[in-house]
């Protein structure tokens, strides 16, 4: 054999060794311990899952409920909390001021503020709470409601109207103390607001949820206001199926014009079509 004919023989066996390299046989105890591992991840992550899911159907139906809406609200709180007032151009209706609760955020209003743009009812505005404690937030809206009436050059007999989601409710509440504030709003509509306080402030520390407790300071000095009376109509909207509102009926207000929906979570108020309905009646209505 000549050395071309060695060399050309030889090239295909060096070919396939530098391209498919021999691997080690790997014990047979290697390879039932890798399969044993694996079996085992497996089988540990199925028994967690298993476990988060016992745990999420343990809790209350409703709170579930309200934790689902999260997510989809968590797009709406997205953007600055506070914007200057502008004027708006007037759709023969009055202004309406939207007041957020507790941890919310002007954006939470938007679905809402949207579906009431396509019906006509153009000129809204949402106020950002930005103030901290009640009475603050009270004097911050106060001021808001005062500019919308300026910017939009309002007279004298002219009011505006005021929706309100949880806390928005309290504070509205209590910026209408000020006689002047109230006399510039026409109807308060309170979507699942804790006028009586509620128990669930307890969970928390916070300057607010003091307040927001029934037997603080300020829930006393609001029943004052009992029962309804004065120059702002009010409405309330409560639900037996809100889990931050403890017990359910402090969401409704002697005197008032309440509204039950048996099957509103804390959140739903924000997001449910007949909500907003049942709001848009009680704003046409006054």
């Amino acid at each position: 054999m000549s050395g071309e004919d060695a060399s050309s023989s030889l090239l295909p066996v060096l070919v396939e060794a530098w391209t498919e390299p021999q691997q080690p046989e790997r014990p047979r105890w290697y390879t039932r311990a890798g399969r044993a591992t694996g079996a085992g991840i497996w089988k540990a992550l199925r028994g967690v899952g298993a476990a988060a899911r016992s745990a999420w159907l343990a809790v209350d139906p409703d709170v579930r409920r309200d934790l689902s809406r999260y997510p989809v609200m968590t797009p709406f709180a997205v953007g600055p909390r506070s914007r200057p007032v502008v004027r708006r151009k007037d759709d023969g209706c009055r202004p309406i001021v939207f007041v957020h609760g507790l941890g919310g955020h002007p954006g939470n209003f938007l679905p809402i503020r949207t579906w009431l743009a396509v019906l006509g009812r153009r000129r809204t505005y949402s106020v950002g709470l930005t103030e901290a404690g009640l009475e603050a937030k009270a004097e911050q809206l106060r001021r808001y409601i005062h500019d919308v009436v300026e910017v939009n050059e309002l007279g004298p007999d002219d009011r505006v109207d005021v929706v309100a989601h949880s806390m928005g409710g309290v504070v509205a509440r209590l910026a209408l103390l000020d006689v002047a504030t109230s006399m510039r709003v026409a109807t308060l509509v309170t979507m699942a607001s804790p006028h009586g306080g509620t128990w669930a402030a307890r969970w928390a520390g916070t300057r607010e949820c003091f307040d927001l407790r029934p037997d603080s300071e300020l829930m006393q000095a609001l029943q004052a206001q009992l029962p309804w009376h004065g120059a702002t109509r009010l409405a309330c909207f409560w639900s037996p199926g809100d889990p931050v509102m403890q017990p359910a009926s402090t969401a409704s207000v002697e005197g008032a014009r309440n509204h039950e929906l048996p099957d509103c979570s804390h959140l739903d108020w924000l997001l449910k079509r007949e909500v907003w309905r049942g709001v848009l009646r009680e704003l046409s209505a006054g």
